[in-house]
């Protein structure tokens, strides 16, 4: 559990209905996170457009099924407890649940919709879970124009306003925020004209030749974008149009991403002035990186950090944290074959990826001593 107020407080103590206290962007993460949970099949009611009221999916025989697999299934129980019993989103229907992964296009997708009321829904896209293929999807967005997600996603919010009546939000976390953000203004002029706004919860930005196109610059679909004061996904490509708050996390380095480390102060989250110093070089020299190499160069440099990943013999983070011992050796040695530059990438890369899912110092100590990324040393 986070030291400080976070969203966990937010839902515990904010009991007013949508029609007394309209949606926010913390309440916007809260379904950004809701949006990472894997209903079982028990759970039918979710895919179709009644949905099931959040209330309902409180059972203990689904708990392992929806959050098991998520990086903090603690406070992730503790956030769908609360909701359960809170007025504010206990009878709000979660709905039109999609999930699709596929390895041979690398895309990993899955969308839900949350029925606040019979006139206003908020569409949540899932981020980056902890799947090889999803990871590398992210990274595809450094080379290809789109990629299949986000094609899937405006897919999902046409489908979800065909079956739905005025007002649409948008949102996710990581690579949730990029897809609302992509749906909400590629989407039909009727649908997206519908769109509130698209939330967007240290999701990673778009290549300038893509804010280039014309219905970026013809679209009116407002953006709303946090990101914590040492991010590092929400600055990537964080060159254009969008204007960001930066929220206070009391987690550090790279581990700000979890969104449990939030602070929130009532209806908002506490703000800082500027980003943090490592960010701020982590983004410049990242971008640079980027914007100055030609995509076939970051598609080599991509193939070459899942090359890596996948020489732990795993297909999850899940795996490689459970057998790390063994998965950290092989992937040393995958990448002892790279030229000194592209090898210096790649860990860093790799250490900054991997670290996230690992929890024990023990684990950090061994992944920092094999790929030597900065953020772990210092966290």
């Amino acid at each position: 559990m986070s030291g400080v107020p976070n969203i966990c407080d937010y839902v515990k103590r904010n009991l007013k209905t949508f029609d007394e206290c309209p949606l926010n962007r913390v309440d916007s993460l809260v379904f950004s996170w809701f949006a990472y949970f894997r209903f079982p099949e028990e759970a039918v009611g979710v895919v179709g457009d009644e949905g099931l009221a959040i209330k309902d999916l409180y059972r203990a025989d689904w708990f392992e099924a929806m959050i098991g697999p998520l990086y903090d299934p603690d406070d992730s129980l503790d956030l769908l407890l609360f909701a359960a019993a809170s007025p504010r989103f206990r009878d709000i229907r979660v709905s039109n649940y999609v999930q699709d992964t596929n390895e041979i296009i690398s895309r990993q997708f899955s969308g839900t919709a949350f029925r606040i009321s019979d006139t206003e829904t908020y569409v949540g896209f899932r981020g980056t879970d902890n799947t090889m293929v999803g990871w590398k999807e992210d990274l595809n967005m450094s080379f290809a124009d789109t990629v299949p997600s986000q094609l899937s996603a405006v897919g999902y919010l046409e489908h979800v306003a065909a079956r739905s009546q005025g007002r649409l939000w948008c949102g996710g976390h990581s690579k949730g925020g990029n897809l609302a953000v992509y749906a909400s203004v590629m989407a039909t002029d009727e649908v997206r004209n519908r769109v509130l706004c698209a939330f967007t919860h240290d999701g990673p930005g778009f290549p300038e030749k893509m804010m280039r196109d014309e219905r970026w610059q013809s679209s009116r679909v407002y953006i709303d974008k946090t990101i914590p004061q040492s991010s590092v996904i929400g600055m990537l490509f964080e060159n254009q149009e969008i204007g960001y708050k930066i929220v206070h996390s009391d987690a550090t380095g790279f581990y700000q991403h979890d969104p449990f480390s939030w602070e929130v102060n009532g209806l908002d989250f506490v703000e800082v002035p500027e980003l943090g110093g490592g960010a701020t070089r982590f983004d410049k020299s990242l971008n640079s990186y980027l914007a100055n190499s030609q995509p076939e160069e970051r598609e080599h440099i991509v193939d070459a950090i899942f090359t890596v990943l996948e020489a732990s013999g795993e297909d999850t983070f899940a795996g490689v944290k459970a057998n790390w011992k063994t998965a950290f050796p092989k992937m040393a040695i995958a990448a002892s074959v790279l030229d000194a530059k592209e090898r210096s990438i790649v860990l860093n890369a790799v250490g900054k990826i991997v670290g996230k899912m690992l929890p024990s110092k023990e684990q950090l100590s061994s992944l920092a001593s094999y790929f030597k990324p900065s953020s772990l040393r210092d966290a």
